[in-house]
């Protein structure tokens, strides 16, 4: 089923400067602390290169230990501020990755909510298109650089890993695939897998694993096209969505998971609808996560193309847009740097807008500060640093790393919640992310512990750090 829009009642005004008001430095700080340097990446014979790391989680067994990935193929667990080799998938599967691309490889992981006594957890990673018949080909003609079709760029592999001792720092055990999507482009691929936190056993969330899929990307040609295979709206691929699945289920196509029956369109009577759809319309929602209190909110990130990036309330059913819409803004199907306001009857689309979000401004306010992409974080519900509670913590990874905050409480739909920059400190010293790390690329990344104390990482470095509270915080 393939939505689109009509330009009717469009305002022909184009947009040039979308959200005017800068972004104001908080009176809340923190401090950034060193907790490990994960070994180096080894690509050949006496070739080594600084890990990868995308994401840092804990396995909510009670050990208070946390994994790490490194892209390349490794996965890490520390304990005691030490990390060692838990797992490579790498060698396990006997697979080469593609180190040229910043968006391929061992990208994402999530341990079941019964890890402790199942030893269950899920992998995401890339492989050569060739390796095997993908569960959802790319049904649609690519176009490349210089104009000419072709076939697909790669396919991304979900994975189901069961260790033999939940309580072990290495692993031994066996695995299963669960499904396989072919991309169209080498960016833009399968983003983070989670399961609720807040859900309980016999809860219908409980148990159910949420997989983010980007748009399936461009290779730039035309450079300016937006969606260009308008994946963001049709409901017959797994592209540009939030899919729900139940891993232990077998009613799938592939008979290898199962689609939850309160998925809004399981009950689809259109043949060609995805039942694993729980939302839709999204561009690259590479991170999703829920506050841990309050109402126990799902927060999704959505980068945008060249002008707005997005805070989402995640919303079982929603249409966030793209690619009609990047933020709360038309956009131009045929050219990603043009934006109009919305139209009088927007209504009628039905379309859930972001509760936060940031434009792309060019460095005139902050020393050639700029947002490039917005890096999703979590909402911190931890003990150490009292005035950041209740407070959404995210990051951009423009050319200084800016940090960000947002009261959760302030995060609901149909208004625009105010952002502010988080100030950092390393020791007494206030500084960028950037200078912090001592680097030119940010990378960040986020991640949480048992306790609900935030860290970040960064492909810079290969180092894991920790949020922690400042003497110079002013939380009024």
């Amino acid at each position: 089923m393939l939505f689109n829009l009509v330009f009717s009642n469009i305002s022909s005004a184009q947009i040039t400067d979308p959200i005017p008001e800068k972004i104001e430095k908080s009176q809340i700080s923190v401090g950034i602390q060193e907790v490990v340097q994960i070994p180096k990446s080894v690509i050949a014979p006496s070739q080594e290169r600084i890990a990868r790391l995308n994401l840092l989680a804990n396995t909510g067994d009670g050990s208070g230990r946390l994994f790490v990935n490194d892209m390349r193929g490794k996965l890490y667990v520390i304990n005691n501020n030490q990390a060692s080799v838990y797992m490579d998938l790498q060698r396990l599967l006997s697979l080469g990755f593609n180190d040229k691309s910043t968006q391929q490889g061992f990208s994402y992981f999530a341990f079941h909510p019964e890890f402790r006594q199942n030893g269950i957890f899920y992998t995401v990673h890339s492989e050569n298109k060739n390796n095997s018949i993908p569960d959802f080909p790319v049904r649609k003609i690519i176009i490349d650089r210089a104009g000419k079709i072709i076939k697909s760029s790669h396919q991304d592999v979900v994975l189901e890993w069961k260790t033999t001792n939940p309580a072990a720092n290495s692993f031994s055990g066996t695995f299963r695939e669960i499904l396989r999507i072919e991309q169209p482009y080498p960016d833009h691929n399968i983003g983070q897998l989670g399961f609720n936190p807040n859900a309980k056993p016999r809860d219908v969330d409980y148990g159910m694993l949420y997989i983010a899929t980007a748009d399936g990307g461009s290779d730039g040609f035309p450079v300016s096209n937006t969606d260009p295979l308008d994946n963001g709206q049709d409901l017959s691929t797994p592209l540009g969505k939030i899919l729900r699945i139940d891993p232990f289920g077998r009613n799938s196509a592939n008979g290898k998971y199962g689609i939850p029956k309160d998925n809004p369109f399981a009950q689809d009577n259109n043949r060609k609808t995805l039942g694993e759809i729980w939302a839709y319309g999204l561009r690259n929602p590479h991170r999703f996560s829920w506050d841990t209190g309050g109402e126990g909110k799902m927060l999704i990130v959505d980068i945008g193309q060249a002008l707005i990036e997005e805070i989402n309330l995640g919303r079982k059913g929603a249409n966030y847009g793209w690619g009609n819409r990047e933020g709360r803004w038309v956009i131009d199907e045929k050219n990603q740097n043009v934006l109009f306001p919305l139209p009088q009857d927007d209504a009628k689309y039905g379309y859930t807008y972001p509760v936060a979000q940031y434009d792309h401004d060019k460095p005139t306010d902050r020393q050639g500060s700029y947002a490039v992409a917005i890096a999703g974080g979590y909402v911190y519900r931890g003990k150490a640093i009292p005035e950041l509670v209740g407070q959404y913590i995210f990051a951009d990874f423009g050319n200084d790393g800016r940090f960000f905050h947002v009261p959760v409480d302030e995060l609901v739909n149909g208004k625009q919640a105010k952002i502010k920059e988080l100030r950092l400190f390393d020791g007494q010293k206030e500084g960028s992310f950037l200078e912090i790390i001592g680097s030119k690329r940010s990378d960040v990344r986020f991640g949480v512990d048992e306790q609900g104390e935030i860290y970040v990482t960064s492909k810079s470095d290969g180092k894991v750090r920790k949020i922690v509270r400042s003497p110079y915080s002013n939380p009024k």
